[in-house]
């Protein structure tokens, strides 16, 4: 007699062997979107790097419409895109904490969090808290403390 379909025995080995291969392929995949998250954090380090440097030459130049803020030696303000609003404020020459979001572009799923007036985290908020610190997964930003001590850039990647 002709059997048609799968015996039992067949399906169950089957459902191991697709079980296995599931086992060993998705910690893959997880690696992969922690790397990924680590990798979106460094692209943030550098471009925050890349528009304070610029900020910092280009405050340098003689042309550069900036202004100092009065009875403040530490901060400047200066005009960005020439159209007479003073826009950006540099502390010390380079980007002020709060300014930073203003020079890079930001995706959507980053979480900005400032801690008191000298730090700025942008990171992924996990626990859907509103804070980015606690899930150990941020860029830090930490803005210059005096002329000659230029700002602090740190990465925390132990929670992607």
């Amino acid at each position: 007699m002709m059997q048609k379909g799968f015996t039992l025995v067949e399906l169950v080995i089957t459902l191991i062997v697709l079980a296995l291969l599931a086992a060993l392929a998705i910690p893959k995949f997880i690696n992969l979107t922690s790397q990924s998250r680590i990798a979106a954090l460094q692209q943030i380090n550098t471009s925050v790097t890349v528009a304070n440097d610029f900020m910092f030459f280009k405050s340098q130049l003689p042309s550069y419409a900036a202004q100092p803020v009065p009875n403040r030696d530490d901060l400047i303000d200066v005009d960005t895109n020439g159209d007479g609003t003073y826009d950006t404020r540099l502390k010390w020459f380079y980007l002020d904490n709060t300014d930073i979001e203003k020079r890079i572009d930001l995706s959507e799923d980053f979480i900005i969090e400032y801690q008191g007036y000298t730090d700025t985290y942008i990171g992924y908020d996990f626990s859907l808290d509103g804070a980015v610190r606690d899930d150990l997964c941020y860029f830090r930003y930490t803005q210059a403390a005096a002329a000659n001590t230029p700002p602090q850039y740190q990465l925390e990647t132990s929670g992607c």
